[in-house]
């Protein structure tokens, strides 16, 4: 398992009262990244109560994620773009299995509906500041309110406040896919000869979101000489594969794996990395998790709330250098000033030096 830091602060009277073998059903559809950081609340419910029986619904981009997954016993999976048909199948499902508490950890209509339709007795959702959608309606009871930058990670970890568990060091752990993990490790014996490589996470979700490829390639070509030992692999998904297989022409040596892996083998891939430069991504958000050092570039978006959680990682937003979050300064109502800016505002140069420093010479 893989501990992040350790709580800000204890809540006054935490002790559960679930008994010891409640059904606790888990509403986080995705995205990937915020389905991994949801993983505090499984884990934490796993922990604090061996005898639980966790069921998690989820679209099925994320599935991978929560699947044969140590924390979760059942997985119930809601199509996208199945319309009413769709949902009332998932609803008939989820019923069936009788949960007794419902956790809506999406804040959206959709999820908090399916929340509040499981049948559960208990519906907890985000307190009504941070809701969206007004899906606060939906749910019986809320979350704490808290500072609207709080990392999410930590917005999770006021679940467990309100069940009553004891705080403890988070933990994110990911599924260890047996046949994903051999085919990694074939990678890195066979094509790397041992050596851990370096990710270069080319994709994102938003346009807005993507560091230029031009600013990938001079990054590459400058990693080439500062970190000579260790092979530099291009990953990301089906819709970064031409500029994957471009920055490949461009650069000999450099290793394409963008589209190629499934998200078990990109978990078993990050597991064996030596570090990874990334937007703001789902596979940010993984290696984190993972404990894997992490360069990440954001434009945008808030690192604050949605950046890499835990120590030994690295936030570059235009010519800002960002201390990891995580430390609870979100908690104690003093965050870092928000910063917007382009993706292309941050350069290669000032990637190449980080990664050099985090990554290092071995």
């Amino acid at each position: 398992m893989r501990n992040e830091p350790p709580p800000v602060s204890e809540p006054p009277g935490a002790t559960h009262s679930l008994g010891t073998s409640p059904r606790i059903l888990i509403v986080r559809l995705g995205a990937i990244g915020d389905v991994v950081n949801a993983l505090i609340v499984a884990n934490g419910l796993r922990r604090a109560i061996p005898g639980a029986v966790i069921g998690w619904a989820v679209h099925p981009l994320s599935r991978a994620l929560v699947e044969g997954h140590p924390s979760v016993d059942r997985v119930h999976v809601w199509p996208k773009g199945t319309g009413v048909g769709g949902f009332r199948r998932v609803v008939r499902e989820v019923r069936e299995a009788r949960y007794d508490l419902a956790l809506d950890l999406q804040r959206l209509q959709k999820s908090a509906l399916l929340a509040r339709m499981s049948g559960a007795k208990r519906v907890l959702g985000f307190d009504r500041a941070r809701s969206k959608e007004q899906s606060w309606l939906w749910t019986k009871e809320r979350i704490e309110t808290g500072h609207p930058r709080e990392h999410m990670v930590r917005q999770y970890q006021r679940f467990l406040d309100l069940l009553g568990v004891p705080r403890a060091p988070l933990c994110r752990e990911l599924v260890d896919d047996p046949e994903s993990r051999a085919w990694a490790e074939a990678r890195v014996a066979g094509d790397w000869a041992g050596a851990a490589p370096i990710l270069l996470n080319i994709g994102a979700s938003k346009l807005e979101k993507q560091w230029p490829e031009a600013s990938f390639r001079a990054l590459a070509n400058e990693l080439r000489k500062s970190v000579a030992d260790a092979p530099i692999v291009i990953t990301g998904g089906p819709s970064d594969v031409e500029m994957g297989q471009s920055l490949q022409r461009a650069i000999p040596g450099l290793h394409q794996l963008a589209g190629e892996t499934s998200i078990p083998q990109l978990v078993a891939l990050i597991r064996r990395a030596r570090g990874i430069v990334t937007g703001d991504t789902g596979a940010m958000h993984m290696a984190a998790a993972l404990d894997v050092p992490t360069v990440a570039i954001f434009g945008p978006s808030d690192p604050v709330r949605t950046g890499p959680f835990g120590a030994g990682h690295v936030v570059l937003q235009g010519d800002q250098v960002l201390s990891p979050r995580g430390s609870g300064a979100e908690e104690r109502g003093n965050p870092a000033e928000r910063v917007r800016c382009k993706m292309s505002e941050t350069l290669p140069s000032t990637v190449s030096i980080q990664a050099t420093r985090l990554f290092g010479v071995r």
